[in-house]
């Protein structure tokens, strides 16, 4: 076993009930497509007699991650929505007029519509105005009421122009809604399943000593496959993406000496992060070796107190992001190569946050969302793995 696996978040096998949710986001980029181009391109980097027989696995660890969220329906307006306005309750038509007029005028005027907005509505004689007119002319009315009565609290609106300055306002703060809405769509899908798993894997790692079922796992895939390459001696390669990354790191730091039967993890000849946020948890010091917490971590006590100095009154369990870019044991790993692309939002580099990290920007043209997956589907990634681990890796025997 001399390549090694892990995938990142929104990744759920095709038995799992939320398959059908996360596909979307990870199409494409799937275990076998991967698996094929691993084989294809760098079995033979590993194994260049026989690249079929190089064995590949896969972590994964999907089925341990967060719930996919629910796509969550827009409540309607209940200005809208309700016949007759004066049925509404005193909330219902308070909240639903001011988003009325939160459309209509700019946010310096908010002040002077909310104070209108809930004057009209205490008015013990709106209802029995309401409901004195037809169903057709309450909202001409109301609406009549509402911009006489924004007017009237607001010191700068002249009531002349009120109405025609607001509705320039409200036509382009409505283009910008519009255009952001375009922006903002295809991350509704991915975000929240991105910092879903993420925290759910930093609530269930464990501590040096205890690693939790996620860590579990990878510990257990490095053990195997280091196994496999001492037999046959082959170099041991690893490839994470995304969030993938941030478990390899703290299986080589934290939980290095937490292996299967007692042991110590193999030595990983290169790992190759893709699209990866190892860099970014780096420096903001969100690893478990940040705080001293990795085993046999002689200096924790000296950088403990050196991040209490530097924290000041930060408070207790402040995190303080690391004065210096902490290594990989060299005792554990070779050659850490982060593959990132500026394109990818969700990548970063990791150069001067890791020490030893060789970064490379694949600059990936298109949409923020395809940019994430797009090394796993790119042949020109896999061939550069491959050049990688032939220039940095020893030679099988």
């Amino acid at each position: 076993m001399a390549i090694v696996f892990v995938h990142g978040v929104a990744v759920r096998e095709p038995d799992d009930p939320q398959h059908a949710t996360v596909e979307r986001l990870t199409r494409g980029a799937e275990w076998p497509a991967v698996e094929a181009a691993l084989r294809e391109y760098v079995a033979p980097a590993v194994r260049p007699i026989a690249p079929a027989a190089v064995d590949i696995s896969f972590v994964y660890w999907g089925d341990l991650g967060a719930p996919v969220p629910l796509e969550v329906e827009e409540p309607g307006s209940a200005y809208e929505n309700s016949e007759h306005l004066d049925d509404l309750t005193r909330d219902e038509l308070g909240h639903a007029l001011e988003e009325r007029l939160r459309a209509a005028y700019p946010p310096s005027e908010w002040p002077a519509v909310v104070t209108a907005v809930w004057r009209l509505v205490d008015d013990p004689a709106l209802r029995s105005q309401l409901a004195a007119r037809s169903v057709h002319r309450q909202r001409s009315w109301l609406d009549k009421q509402l911009r006489a009565a924004v007017t009237a609290e607001s010191g700068t609106l002249d009531a002349a122009l009120a109405s025609v300055g607001a509705d320039l306002a409200a036509r382009g703060r409505a283009t910008v809604r519009t255009a952001m809405a375009e922006v903002r769509r295809p991350f509704h899908g991915v975000v929240p399943v991105f910092v879903g798993d993420v925290l759910r894997y930093l609530d269930g790692r464990g501590r040096p000593g205890e690693p939790g079922p996620v860590m579990r796992r990878v510990l257990d895939a490095l053990v195997a496959a280091g196994a496999a390459s001492r037999a046959t001696g082959e170099p041991l390669v690893v490839l994470t993406h995304s969030m993938g990354g941030q478990l390899v790191y703290d299986a080589l730091t934290s939980f290095a000496a937490d292996a299967p039967g007692g042991g110590s993890l193999p030595f990983v000849d290169l790992w190759c992060s893709a699209g990866g946020q190892v860099g970014l948890f780096a420096q903001l010091g969100v690893f478990l070796d940040a705080h001293g917490d990795a085993q046999g971590d002689e200096s924790s006590d000296a950088r403990g107190d050196a991040s209490s100095q530097a924290g000041g009154d930060a408070g207790a369990g402040a995190l303080a992001p690391a004065a210096s870019p902490r290594g990989l044991p060299p005792e554990r790993l070779g050659y850490f190569w982060n593959a990132w692309s500026s394109s990818d939002v969700l990548s970063f580099p990791a150069e001067g946050r890791v020490a030893g990290a060789h970064d490379a920007d694949f600059a990936y043209p298109g949409a923020a969302t395809t940019t994430h997956l797009a090394y796993l589907k790119d042949p020109a990634f896999y061939r550069t793995l491959a050049a990688k681990v032939a220039a940095h890796c020893p030679q099988p025997r």
